[in-house]
């Protein structure tokens, strides 16, 4: 099995990054990165193990932007 991979980078309307990547490693599991980030480039969470329960990569891909933006939106920014 090769290895497939989605990456999703977005700024939201307050000036958050937000950064998600899914991929299929080669043995058929789900590897997952949610990163959010404020205007001036820190941390506000980075995620390398997010758990998207009995979703396939496409809707795993999806809840993961959700919660990112989520997350992103929710912050007071400059």
């Amino acid at each position: 099995m090769t290895e497939r991979h989605l990456v999703h980078t977005e700024t939201l309307s307050n000036g958050c990054r937000i950064e998600v990547k899914a991929r299929i490693l080669r043995d058929g599991s789900l590897q997952m990165f949610i990163g959010v980030y404020r205007p001036d480039g820190t941390v506000i969470n980075e995620d390398h193990e997010p758990k998207p329960h009995l979703l396939d990569m496409e809707d795993a891909f999806e809840w993961a932007i959700e919660q990112a933006r989520t997350l992103g939106n929710s912050q007071q920014t400059l």
